[in-house]
């Protein structure tokens, strides 16, 4: 695209000639001729205004990209075109989408699929290798289903969404439409759910309910999404899920929600919309998350506890103030235990001046 035209699509400013071809984005550092890259950081605006003056004595990285993507208050010269735009690094993910399009394969079905003769195809939908595509599925318009992937039965999939090799979707799910699954997802297994039975063990509770995932979810490798013990587990519009995460039966989580690797939700857990979990939080059953909570990494909430709106973390979690002052508390008593033994050594000083020896 040429840079008036990225420009125009990014409805940003353009300040400088426009004619020139962009085929790449790149980082600020890599970036080449040809290529577009953006700055976020004040700082980074700060090396580029003095880089003339610093290059000299200091081993700073020249800029050789044939555009940047600027803030709006961006205002050092420079030898080559800017657009300035509200958020730097949206506009560089917009027009990476543009620049860099998914390798999508052609459609048709692989020869070794197995797909029952009532499952239901769509247009321009490619099955791969293997796949096998159950009894009453649906497969919608314009979706791919990668090498070994399989869908069970009466399994509704949307338009326009991507399932990856070795995806596992079991009998009766429902996923909406520009959904990704990554490689190895499972939804719709069996949750984790016993009732004990005295001295003869543990009975399995009923797992006999689904899992409904709405439009434009992406679900990253080997995560698994469990169905509803008798009712649903129901995953929210606009929802991105990193690799590595255990959603248990019967959670439901809000749209937006941002949820990092290797995060545990237990059973029956609500995480309403416009949340964030960092990586490697554990939930407890029937936990609570309202609207516009952020939980950090590592954080560990009870099961039933309500986590409001604001930043939290620890474990128990806890707002980040609170957080904060428990940690600096606990590394002061190192300090507070040196202060008592110097005080205990003045103490027994003072005793043996009385002339007292305990």
């Amino acid at each position: 695209m040429r840079v008036e035209k990225i420009a125009d699509f990014l409805d940003g400013k353009l300040c400088g000639a426009g004619d020139a071809e962009i085929f790449a984005v790149a980082s600020l550092e890599k970036a080449q001729t040809n290529e577009i890259s953006f700055i976020e950081k004040i700082e980074k605006i700060e090396k580029i205004e003095n880089i003339e003056k610093i290059s000299d004595t200091i081993n700073t990285p020249q800029i050789n990209a044939s555009c940047l993507l600027v803030p709006e208050n961006f205002d050092a010269p420079l030898p080559f075109p800017v657009i300035k735009v509200k958020n730097p690094k949206l506009a560089f993910a917009k027009i990476a989408a543009v620049l860099h399009p998914p390798k999508n394969p052609a459609p048709e079905i692989h020869k070794s699929a197995v797909i029952a003769e009532n499952a239901l195809i769509g247009k321009d939908v490619f099955v791969g290798a293997f796949v096998c595509v159950g009894e009453n599925s649906r497969i919608g318009d314009r979706t791919q289903v990668r090498a070994g992937a399989k869908i069970g039965a009466g399994v509704k999939i949307g338009d326009g969404c991507t399932i990856h090799s070795n995806v596992c979707v079991e009998d009766d799910c429902v996923i909406g439409d520009n959904v990704i699954l990554h490689a190895g997802v499972c939804i719709g297994a069996d949750g984790f759910g016993y009732v004990r039975d005295g001295e003869r063990g543990y009975v399995k509770f009923p797992q006999i309910g689904t899992v409904i995932i709405e439009d434009d979810v992406e679900i990253g490798v080997n995560t698994c999404i469990d169905k509803g013990a008798l009712g649903e587990t129901r995953i929210g519009r606009g929802t991105k899920i990193d690799n590595l995460v255990q959603i248990a039966h019967n959670v439901k989580i809000g749209e937006r929600v941002i949820i990092a690797a290797q995060t545990g939700i237990s059973g029956s857990t609500v995480i309403e919309d416009d949340c964030i979990i960092g990586g490697q939080v554990g939930m407890g059953d029937h936990a609570l998350v309202k609207s516009g909570a952020i939980i950090g990494s590592q954080a560990g909430v009870l099961p039933g506890k309500i986590v409001r709106a604001g930043v939290w973390w620890g474990t128990p979690v806890q707002p980040l103030d609170e957080y904060k002052r428990q940690n600096a508390r606990v590394k002061g008593l190192g300090r507070l235990k040196e202060e008592i033994k110097e005080e205990i050594k003045e103490l027994k000083k003072q005793m043996v001046g009385l002339g007292r020896t305990h």
